[in-house]
This record gives C-alpha cells, sequence and structure tokens, in this order.
C-alpha cells in the first residue's frame, strides 16, 4: 500500500524516484505512515498528501479556503463532534451530507455523524490542519471566542512584564492560531498609546486582527521575544529569531523582527508555510513551456539561472521549487541563505552570520572547495558576490540565486551594474525568471464585464474584451479576492541572445531579440490572466505600471 501511494506522489510530479527511496528507508528504520514521514522529512505538504490519498481511495479532494459551509449546515453537527472526528460539513445534496474528512475511511466517524445528522454521509477528503482551523473559526466559540477569553484572562493575571504568566502564554499562542487561522503570511504587533494593535496580512492585504489593552503588550512583545530566543532586556536595537510553534500537531516556524519605536516595540512574525518549499514548478503557476525550459537549464551541468522580482513577490517560493527540481542523490547541492526558511531534504543549507565573519562572499569561497554540483546564492548583493558566482557557474557549476530588477531583460543591466564583464554574463546566464504576486478573484463572487476607455489604452486590450471584477460576498469576507497567485516572465538565453549580451546591447535590443523567439512579458501573463477571470484589470494594471 505504501509503495503504491508513492508511486501515485511520483506520478503527480511531488516528489521523485531518489525522495520516495530515501522516504522508504527511514519508514522501514522507524515505522509508520509514509505520508507522515514524507511530511516530517518537508518533502511534501499536507494538501500534497491528501490528494494523493484521495485519489488512491477514489474520493474527491476538496479545497477548504473556497468551500465555507452555511451556519444552517455546521449545525448539523455539534462542533465537539466535528472536533473529535475531524471532520467539516460542507453541504447537503438530495438528502446526502457532504462531509470533508481527514480520515475518509474512518466508518466509524462516518456513523457517528450519520446518526447525528440523521443523513446520508458522502465522504470527501481534505487536510487534517485545514479542517482542524475551519472549525475552529466557522463554529461558534472557535478561534475568535478563545481569543476574546484569552485577551480577558491575560488581562486580569498579567503584572508587569511577565512573559511566563500563564494568560499571557496563553494569549501570545491564540494570537497566532487565529493568524494561521485566517491564512495569513505575517503578524503585526504594533504598539499605541493606549493598546497594543493587532494586524494580519492576508492576500498581501494588511487586516484588523484582536487589539489587546495596553497593559498587556511588555508581556506578550517579552513573550514572543523568550519563543525567539532574543534578550528580553534589549529593547533599543533590533533583533531577529525564530519560533517553532505547534497547532494541533502540526510543527509550524515563525521568523520573528523587533522594531523599537517611540510607543514601544513593534514585532513582525513571519508564519513559514512548509507548502511552499514543496511546490513543484508546475504548481507555481508556469505555463508547460515555461517549466520545460527550466527543466532544460535546471539539468544543465553549469551556467547562471537567475529569480528576480521586487521584496515579497514569491522569489523564495520559486527558488526552492528550483532547488527541488535540481537536488538529486547523484548531485551534491550546497546553499547559502540569510535566512534559511525551509529545510530540504539532500541538501546542505547554511546560514549566513556576518556578524561571525561568513557572508555570502566568505561562504561562497568555501564552498567551491566543497565539491559542491550546484550552488545557490540566496542573493547578488554586491559586485565580488556576482564575480564568484558568475566564475563559479563558468567553471563546471550550476548556480542559482536572486536579484531585485523589475523585469527578466534588465537583471542584465544589473549584473552590468555589479561589474560582472558582458562577456562573462553571456557565456554562463541560462535562464531568468521574473516574477510578480496578484490577488485573485472570488470565484463566487466575480462577474464578467467590459474594460473602461482608460483600461482599454492602459492594459491595451479593446472594447470588445470580456473581462471580470467581483463584488465581494461572504466567501471572500467582502474583499472580492481569494488567495494569490504568480505572474511569471521566463527568458531563456539563445545563442543570438547571448552574442546580444556580450555585445553589451541594450536591453531594448534584448527585449525584441527575446519577442522574436517568443518571449512573454509580465504585462502579457498578467492580460492573460485578466482574460481568464482570474485577476481583475485593475490588480493586472497595478502589478505592470511599471512595464
Amino acid at each position: 500500500m505504501s509503495t503504491k501511494f508513492g508511486q501515485i506522489l511520483v506520478k503527480e510530479g511531488a516528489i521523485n524516484e531518489d525522495q520516495l527511496e530515501l522516504a522508504l528507508a527511514e519508514q522501514r528504520r522507524v515505522g509508520g505512515k509514509l505520508g507522515t514521514i514524507l511530511g516530517d522529512l518537508g518533502l511534501v505538504s499536507e494538501d500534497t498528501i491528501s490528494r494523493a490519498l484521495a485519489l488512491q481511495s477514489g474520493l474527491e479532494h476538496v479545497d477548504l479556503v473556497r468551500e465555507r459551509p452555511t451556519a444552517e449546515v455546521l449545525e448539523l453537527i455539534p462542533q465537539k463532534l466535528a472536533s473529535e472526528c475531524e471532520v467539516l460539513p460542507l453541504r447537503v445534496e438530495q438528502a446526502t451530507l457532504v462531509l470533508a474528512m481527514a480520515n475518509p475511511t474512518d466508518i466509524i466517524a462516518i456513523d457517528r455523524v450519520q446518526r447525528a445528522s440523521g443523513l446520508f454521509v458522502r465522504a470527501v477528503a481534505a487536510p487534517r490542519g485545514r479542517i482542524r482551523r475551519a472549525i475552529a473559526s466557522l463554529y461558534r466559540g472557535g478561534v475568535d471566542g478563545e481569543l476574546e477569553t484569552a485577551i480577558g484572562e491575560a488581562s486580569r493575571s498579567v503584572g508587569g512584564d511577565s512573559a511566563s504568566d500563564a494568560g499571557v502564554i496563553a494569549l501570545v499562542g491564540r494570537v497566532i492560531a487565529s493568524a494561521i487561522a485566517e491564512d495569513a503570511t505575517d503578524v503585526h504587533l504594533e504598539p499605541d498609546e493606549k493598546v497594543l494593535r493587532v494586524r494580519f496580512r492576508v492576500n498581501g492585504e494588511l487586516r484588523r486582527g484582536p487589539t489587546l489593552p495596553r497593559s498587556v503588550m511588555a508581556a506578550v512583545v517579552a513573550r514572543v521575544k523568550v519563543m525567539a530566543q532574543l534578550d528580553i532586556t534589549e529593547t533599543r536595537l533590533p533583533q531577529d529569531g525564530k519560533i517553532r510553534f505547534e497547532l494541533d500537531g502540526k510543527r509550524i516556524e515563525l521568523r520573528v523582527s523587533t522594531f523599537p519605536s517611540v510607543l514601544g516595540e513593534s514585532v513582525v512574525l513571519r508564519i513559514l508555510d512548509p507548502a511552499r518549499a514543496n511546490r513543484s514548478l508546475e504548481a507555481l503557476g508556469l505555463s508547460p513551456h515555461e517549466v520545460d525550459v527550466l527543466e532544460r537549464a535546471s539539468a544543465r551541468p553549469n551556467g547562471l539561472i537567475l529569480v528576480t522580482g521586487p521584496t515579497g513577490s514569491g522569489k523564495t517560493t520559486t527558488i526552492y521549487a528550483m532547488l527541488r527540481a535540481v537536488s538529486t542523490s547523484d548531485r551534491k547541492t550546497i546553499t547559502l541563505e540569510d535566512p534559511v526558511e525551509y529545510q530540504v531534504p539532500l541538501v546542505t543549507q547554511c546560514q549566513i552570520n556576518e556578524r561571525a565573519g561568513l557572508t555570502f562572499v566568505t561562504g561562497l569561497r568555501s564552498i567551491l572547495r566543497h565539491d559542491p554540483d550546484v550552488i545557490l546564492v540566496g542573493e547578488m548583493r554586491d559586485a565580488e558576490t556576482a564575480s564568484i558566482a558568475i566564475r563559479a557557474a563558468l567553471t563546471g557549476h550550476l548556480v542559482l540565486s536572486t536579484l531585485h530588477t523589475n523585469d527578466a531583460v534588465r537583471s542584465i543591466a544589473r549584473l552590468r551594474d555589479l561589474g560582472a564583464p558582458s562577456y562573462l554574463t553571456g557565456s554562463c546566464l541560462l535562464v531568468v525568471v521574473a516574477q510578480r504576486l496578484v490577488r485573485l478573484l472570488c470565484l463566487d463572487c466575480r462577474h464578467p464585464c467590459e474594460p473602461t476607455a482608460p483600461e482599454c489604452d492602459t492594459l491595451g486590450v479593446s472594447a470588445s474584451d470580456t473581462l471580470y471584477r467581483s463584488k465581494g460576498c461572504d466567501q471572500c469576507r467582502g474583499t472580492g479576492s481569494r488567495g494569490r497567485g504568480a505572474l511569471f516572465e521566463v527568458f531563456e538565453v539563445t545563442a543570438p541572445i547571448a552574442r546580444q549580451i556580450s555585445a553589451d546591447a541594450s536591453s531594448d535590443e534584448i527585449t525584441v531579440a527575446a519577442r522574436d523567439a517568443s518571449f512573454q512579458s509580465l504585462r502579457d501573463a498578467a492580460l492573460r490572466r485578466a482574460r481568464s477571470g482570474d485577476i481583475s484589470p485593475e490588480e493586472a494594471g497595478r502589478v505592470t505600471a511599471g512595464d
């Protein structure tokens, strides 16, 4: 059964044969379910495991981010029963209750739900963690109710800046749990004169969270610093750390940053989702042609692959997907990262520590003496790093790195600014990926519309084109958006383009040559997604305004 399950994951492109063998060896050593071992090794996400189990059982798999049951449906099953059985009622279809289950083969749970609801049950599969979070957020007395209780208890019990107070410990845990239930990427703790404001970043936008009384501010900040192993006595300087947090049996990592302000310390917690490190190139939203370009480049023994874009554009997710693609048992892969966000099997990862003298430059020099096949340089920040990375790419190493540029072609000019000779760049550069994150339209309330005259001018569409907007509904909490996706432009350096780069051609000249080779820009990708109803015309214009 385990081998069959593993082969499903291989066939779906979630893992490769080497990674399956690694997981099976670990299973033989420690026992347990293959899916659990794959998750513990960081090879696949919980969602991927759930989909594979559904495929193996011949069941439907549901996305609980988009499936939101009504209050009437939730009343069919008590919260206690839903939590005990790890199930969530979704909808009723012809006297049949569609039930999301973490273990759809649990006959006892199905029988209990049928007796409680009086309806026949049709089981569908969903990840255990998402079911637990949905139960907590949808039922009365869930995360929000527990959060209000925790705020009250902390307010009554806290004294001074006691980070060990039980009420404060519970409050910080509930704030983090509430953010995870909202699918937030960041938690902001912001001091004000009278309160400590909490905001969550969801789909790239900041949303209001709970407001905490000023009396608990020092204790809450101290508790976060204790969890992140920071110096709680240092309040005048910024600090960075990491928290390992467990929620519903799932290990979650948070990156913590503190920053002094005139009203107290501001704290931001970045929620690191392991699923981002486990995505395949296809799952990122790249077209089949773009995936083919990147896979061919990743199979090369040497050369330079760059991922570019502004801060917060998803470069880390893409670079980790590429790292998975190049990391095999017959290749030695070493990374230099600042910081290491996710751990990847079969990869030697190193975190920059400038205080100790370990910089990108010193680390890269040492890596070249460590017999690597593949090198990941987290970011090309200076001329010396760029020079060593390019020379490594020319001497038998495949090098992956990131740059901060607006588009793929301009990365060539950026390398020139860093002092890289054009003839060396032209000789080693294989592919440049540029990207942006966009807010996806809510599927429940989106509707077709005609473009306005200004949109026709700025986006280059015609008045007869059909675009889409959303008005906001209960399913998207009135925002009109549901999750985020990525726009990509994949610039392949062919032989003619390499000659142009070596000859110091301008960005415009290189762009013309790339378009002749079927290059699609970020603007092209945005228009394609707008016409297909994935994003609004406003979003297409916003993310490509400078293109």
